[in-house]
């Protein structure tokens, strides 16, 4: 059972749906969407509050792999100002993880009031993070064209169906990579994502040099490499396309991007 499979040269796929970048010791994390049971019921859905299970597979992780620096590749938080009881959790988590590794936030579509509610704990906020041939985006803007660079790139929450021996279906979350781009799983056990045998949104297969790309299913406790598969176009446009200039969805439309 393997915790990490090397997807690249230097470049891992971890267990809990982070990146690893061996070289410079970085961990590379998507759409934890923190705050998603608090959002919800603030629009009146008493659903369940789940971020203790995010925030202990994030303390987990940096406690297994020791990250000099920790990227957080966009909706790091699912909703803007958050109610006092949230905030004091989400800030004791970051300053917990403050103390450990160095904090970087690629903003995301989500995070649009984060360098208000968060911004005075000290991470490095950006839009794009680059390093030697990588370049880690969070993927909603359609009109990034990088390349020169390997884009490592969230958003897109692909997941794969898979049945298992009884016949139930189950969409295990996935990374996609081929030599111009690695699309990560999210991070939150909220975002089901797209199944990508399903079918991708335009803008997610327009990363990739072809759409033939490698697969790695994750589980929580290992990382399986499934082989490759073909993409195909969904006709549809991403669910951020869809929402118009990023406000908070209604009640109706519940699916995390």
């Amino acid at each position: 059972m393997s915790r990490l499979v090397e997807i690249a040269r230097g470049i891992w796929a971890h267990a809990s749906g982070a990146l690893w970048l061996e070289l410079i010791r970085t961990l590379v994390i998507a759409d934890a969407h923190l705050g998603y049971g608090w959002a919800m019921r603030r629009r009146g859905q008493l659903g369940p509050l789940r971020d203790e299970e995010t925030i202990a597979k994030l303390r987990g992780t940096v406690e297994e792999l020791t990250p000099s620096a920790t990227v957080f590749l966009g909706d790091l938080v699912h909703a803007p100002r958050p109610t006092p009881e949230e905030g004091e959790l989400l800030q004791a988590v970051f300053e917990w993880l403050a103390s450990r590794t160095r904090l970087i936030l690629v903003e995301g579509n989500h995070d649009r009031g984060f360098r208000r509610d968060f911004g005075h704990v000290g991470f490095e906020i950006c839009r794009e993070w680059k390093r030697g041939e990588v370049c880690a985006i969070h993927g909603d803007r359609a009109e990034l064209n990088l390349p020169a660079h390997h884009l490592i790139v969230g958003h897109f929450h692909p997941t794969l169906g898979l049945r298992d021996a009884a016949g139930a279906l189950h969409r295990l979350p996935v990374f996609l990579h081929d030599s111009k781009a690695t699309v990560l799983p999210a991070f939150s056990p909220f975002a089901a994502g797209c199944d990508v045998r399903e079918g991708v949104p335009e803008q997610m297969l327009s990363l990739f040099s072809s759409s033939e790309v490698a697969v790695f299913a994750v589980t929580g406790r290992q990382v399986k490499a499934l082989g490759s598969t073909r993409l195909r176009c969904s006709g549809r446009a991403s669910a951020a396309a869809r929402s118009s200039d990023n406000k908070e969805e209604g009640p109706q439309k519940r699916r995390l991007a």
